[in-house]
Formats: C-alpha cells, structure tokens, sequence
C-alpha cells in the first residue's frame, strides 16, 4: 500500500518505477532503428519508435517494457467502446492508446490529436509500424478555437522529463507553430463512442471546441485535470465543474486523482 502510493505521487510529477534488468528499459526489446532521430522497440504489445533523449520519460519507460501506460484508464475506456463507432484520443503523445482503442473493436477509427512535432512524427511512425490502418493522426492543438497559429514551445525536459507532460504555452513567442483545431469543426458520419482528453491544461478549452459534437452523440468522456496546469490557462476546477453541468453530463468516476470520467445524465 505505502509502495503504490509513493508510486503515484511520482507519477504526478512525471516519474514512475518500473522493474527491468540492469536498469536499462525494454533492453531486450530493442531494435536497430531505420530512424537515425529514433530508438526503435519490437514488444510484446507492439512496435514503438521514441526520441532517443527520453530516458526518464514515464511513458515511454512503460511501453519499452511491454507495458500499457495508464492501463486503469484504458481498461475503463475499453468497456465502452463499440463496433461501426468513431473514437477520440486528444493529446495522443506516442499514440500506445490509440493504437490499443484501434484493435478493441470492428469497424472504428480513432481520431488522434496530437500538438508537439516531433511526438506527432513518432505517433505517425508508431501508427505504421503498427499497421493499424483505421488511426487518422491530426498535427493539430484542439482547442475551442480554430485555425488559430499558437506556437508550441520546445520542451526541455528539465521542468518535467516526459514529452507528454508539455503543453500549449499561450504567452510562447519561440517554438514551433501549431495550427488549433476544433472538435466540432470535423465531420463524423458515424457514431462516437468515447472521447480521451489529455492535453495538459487546455482540456477545458478542448471539450468546449466539442460541445456541439458532445450534444449529438453524447459519447462518455474521460478528461485530465491537474492544477499544476490551471494558472496558465487561468482556469479552476469548479470551471469544469460547471460545464459538466452545462452539457448535462455527470461525474461517475475519480482514476488516479486527475482523470475524471464523465457521462450524460
């Protein structure tokens, strides 16, 4: 019980503990890479390229041995998703789970958002290398605006040492530009059977770009809420409080303190 819970509280501010020989993660794993600006990993859940500078990322620790990262939140999430349906990852990073939300069901197609660069190309190399035909990656930040330009900061893996924990920075002025995208600025011909949001600090932002997406398919939704975050969108959390109420969802499910899964009432 004291172990886990020192374990979350390390994962809260971006580092984790996993068992592996030698201290080396997913050694027996790894491949040569046909990416000189990658390492390359052949799994036993899959085939993953990351930026070779990541080695006290969480996430990619997790995949480099075999591991679901945030397997408790994908477990819920799997319950709900259906055949013929249309899932939504936002803030894909390295794209693990939208590659598992892929292979859980007939006939959908996950829409995966993701706003950094250089982790879009390592999603868009980890969608092919794990051929999964029905991910359509979008280089976008969702956002409640679109088509704006905001630009997206380098990451410097000081503040935190995850790619996955670096967001929007909307008083940036060097960086790489990102275009914003709205989730109701798309067009869904069939059903949505769940929405992840995980982009953090801006999740408000991003579930009110979708408002309308969420009135016609009242899909479940599980979203992030960190404080850490919230200054520099000067948001609080009765905010999203209050919009759950706005869109006539509930809160049902508190997962690891910061994700909230939300359904209609």
């Amino acid at each position: 019980m004291l172990k886990e819970s020192i374990r979350k509280i390390a994962q809260k501010i971006g580092y984790d503990f996993v068992k592996t020989s030698n201290f080396e993660f997913g050694k027996k794993f790894k491949r040569d890479s046909s990416d000189p600006r990658f390492d390359y990993y052949e799994t036993s859940n899959g085939n993953y390229y990351f930026p070779k500078n990541c080695n006290g990322d969480v996430v990619a620790n997790a995949i480099k041995t075999g591991r679901i990262f945030d397997e408790v939140i994908f477990d819920v999430a799997k319950s709900f998703i259906t055949p013929n349906s249309i899932i939504l990852d936002i803030g894909a990073n390295y794209g693990q789970m939208a590659i598992e939300f892929s292979k859980l069901a007939n006939d959908t197609v996950v829409f995966a958002f993701e706003a950094q660069k250089m982790i879009f190309d390592v999603l868009e190399k980890n969608i092919a290398s794990n051929e999964c035909k029905n991910i359509k990656a979008f280089y976008n930040a969702v956002y409640d605006v679109n088509n704006v330009e905001f630009v997206f900061p380098e990451p410097d893996l000081v503040r935190f040492p995850c790619y996955g924990s670096y967001g929007l920075d909307l008083n940036a002025k060097a960086g790489i530009p990102v275009k914003s995208i709205t989730i109701d600025s798309l067009d869904f011909n069939v059903p949505i059977s769940f929405m992840k949001v995980d982009i953090q600090g801006s999740d408000l932002a991003g579930m009110r770009g979708a408002i309308n997406t969420i009135a016609k398919h009242k899909m479940p939704i599980i979203f992030e809420y960190e404080e850490r975050f919230q200054e520099e969108f000067n948001t609080s959390f009765q905010e999203y409080v209050d919009f759950v109420n706005t869109i006539g969802y509930k809160f049902v499910k508190t997962i690891q303190d910061i994700n909230f899964l939300i359904v209609p009432r």
